[in-house]
């Protein structure tokens, strides 16, 4: 059976200061033996995306060492400092030089490096549900309420946000494009779960809610 995630390819957005954990860069610590962006990336690998492309930028060199052997692109953005948003624009623009040489994809989805809950399952469950919505609008996970990540681009406002005219941010695009997003409900809370704090932390380590088995 074919992947949900076919032909759709996937940013990991790696690039963050991490200033809410204090001296360490969350995206290095341990989780399930191994580094917590190596885990994520892994976790996406498996969900079977046509290509996995992680924008780094804070501790690139060190990132980039954490992903060593996996089956990933990597570009830094240079400008990383300005938020979020800048290494959205940077991954999408990365992307596109080898879209011309390949079949279009039928989507790009935007992913977060500090959510370790999500499962390769959970991956492949929103790239469904964009499939089934046509690959038309764009995806936001929500779950009691809550909405959450990773979303998922339709090529027409991928490149709209690869131009900076985009907001990615749930509530931004919700508020300014209502008509362009589809939520759909998550089946778990791993959609609203990511690692900011050193408490966050704490408890992802403790937990017994268990991601899935992964490559890498």
């Amino acid at each position: 059976m074919k992947s949900a995630a076919r032909n759709i390819d996937a940013v990991l957005l790696a690039a963050g200061l991490s200033r809410r954990m204090g001296a360490e860069n969350k995206l290095l610590l341990r989780y399930q033996g191994r580094p917590l962006v190596r885990h994520t990336a892994a976790t996406l690998i498996k969900a079977r995306f046509r290509r996995l492309l992680v924008v780094t930028g804070h501790d690139a060199m060190r990132i980039e060492g954490a992903l060593a052997g996996l089956a990933v692109t990597t570009s830094r953005n240079p400008h990383y400092r300005k938020g979020q948003m800048s290494s959205v624009v940077h991954g999408l623009r990365a992307l596109m030089p080898g879209m011309g040489k390949n079949t279009p994809a039928d989507g790009i989805m935007i992913a977060l490096a500090d959510m370790p809950y999500l499962t390769a399952a959970d991956y492949r469950d929103l790239a469904r549900a964009f499939r089934e919505d046509g690959c038309e609008h764009i995806i936001v996970p929500e779950f009691l309420g809550q909405r959450g990540n990773p979303i998922v681009l339709p090529p027409r406002l991928a490149a709209v946000a690869s131009n900076g005219d985009l907001n990615t941010g749930c509530r931004r695009l919700i508020e300014n494009r209502p008509g362009d997003v589809r939520t759909v409900e998550a089946r778990n809370s791993a959609f609203v779960r990511d690692i900011d704090t050193a408490t966050d932390y704490g408890h992802a380590v403790r937990s017994s809610y268990l991601a899935a088995p992964c490559c890498g």
